[in-house]
């Protein structure tokens, strides 16, 4: 790994991270790393509302707390950057910050493909400039190409759903189900063969978060049991491994979900504001080894989205030193920004993160 990245960097950043590469069965040939540095990547990002905001944005939101003045202006302010009709992905940006990526040491993708996608089963989910599956496609096959392992992620959460637009009010129906399948289908079809599906499930049991819908909507009990198996399983008809948010289990018994939850699917528990000095005492820090010691693989993520540089790096070294080594799969790191051009600074700091992390592991 460490020599093809050498090579890589010295021919010129490996002519802009291949910025030109449209060849065809790249695919073929598909990355797959054992320890995994994610950077979760927003292609889609339709999730949090399922309405345009067109009122003042909030000055101490997750992301509007950590920019800078001129960046809250650039961004939040801006009509196009809050409205929901379309995409907001910069593509040209993408391949500057795929660069930085390789770069700094990340060798895992993980693709939020929500509404980007032009899904064949089902058109009327795209905006007017969703991808199509062609594009999307050679685009995975430029980062295979780089060295990257690619998989995608669909957030079925009813509280991240924005972006499956009219079933997001049928969910646990009938259509709701079919129409679920078929885009995982589909985005399937799209990434080629993938080892890896990530399925979200985060928050859902946190009407807070749902303040952006017109409708709240929330599955309970047996039903959220159901429907989570019910995608796993969906998922693993593919030849993926499912992938999810360990949200449930902060508030839920642990018995309950160790019968419930399949030892396959890897656990992805998280926390932004935690650093070295409270890590041993942080309760969420804490369920990361329960979850390892109860036999499932996980892959805890960081972010720098409240402004805490530390997290990530000083999570990933506590990790390193505290869950055993055949459980620890990955580190996330989840800037929750769009990949446009005006969040250049927190991506860039989001990279350089990732080499720190790895820095310290020596991983």
């Amino acid at each position: 790994m460490e020599i093809g990245r050498r090579k890589f960097i010295g021919s010129a950043m490996g002519a802009l991270a291949l910025g030109g590469c449209r060849t065809a069965g790249l695919s073929a040939k598909v990355p797959e790393h054992g320890f995994k540095w994610i950077d979760l990547v927003h292609f889609g990002m339709n999730m949090w509302g399922d309405l345009p905001r067109s009122d003042k944005p909030d000055r101490n939101g997750i992301m509007a707390k950590v920019l800078t003045d001129e960046e809250f202006a650039a961004i939040m302010l801006n009509p196009y950057h809050r409205a929901l009709d379309h995409m907001h992905f910069d593509e040209p940006f993408w391949h500057e910050l795929s660069a930085k990526m390789w770069q700094c040491g990340c060798n895992t993708i993980l693709l939020d493909v929500g509404e980007g996608l032009r899904y064949p089963s089902h058109p009327e989910l795209a905006l007017r400039d969703s991808w199509e599956p062609d594009r999307l496609k050679a685009e995975v096959d430029r980062l295979r190409g780089m060295g990257f392992e690619v998989f995608p992620k669909l957030n079925f959460s009813t509280t991240h759903d924005a972006w499956l637009g009219p079933y997001e009010r049928m969910v646990s129906t009938q259509k709701y189900y079919e129409v679920c399948a078929d885009v995982i289908r589909d985005t399937v079809e799209v990434f080629g063969p993938v080892s890896n599906f990530h399925i979200g499930f985060d928050e859902e049991d946190m009407p807070s978060y749902q303040k952006n819908s017109s409708i709240l909507t929330i599955r309970q009990g047996d039903l959220w049991w159901h429907d989570i198996n019910w995608f796993v399983r969906e998922v693993e008809r593919h030849g993926a491994r499912a992938w999810v948010w360990s949200d449930y289990i902060r508030r839920h018994p642990l018995d309950e979900f160790c019968r419930k939850m399949p030892k396959t699917v890897v656990q992805n528990p998280w926390t932004y504001r935690a650093t070295k000095a409270k890590m041993a005492s942080d309760p969420l820090i804490k369920l990361y080894s329960t979850l390892a010691e109860a036999g499932y693989d996980v892959a805890p993520c960081g972010s720098n989205c409240y402004g805490v540089t530390e997290n990530f790096p000083e999570m990933a070294a506590y990790c390193k030193e505290t869950l055993p080594a055949e459980r620890f799969k990955g580190m996330i790191m989840a800037p929750w920004i769009k990949t446009i051009a005006p969040y250049r600074r927190l991506h860039w700091q989001a990279a350089d993160l990732i080499a720190e992390a790895r820095r310290r592991t020596k991983m």
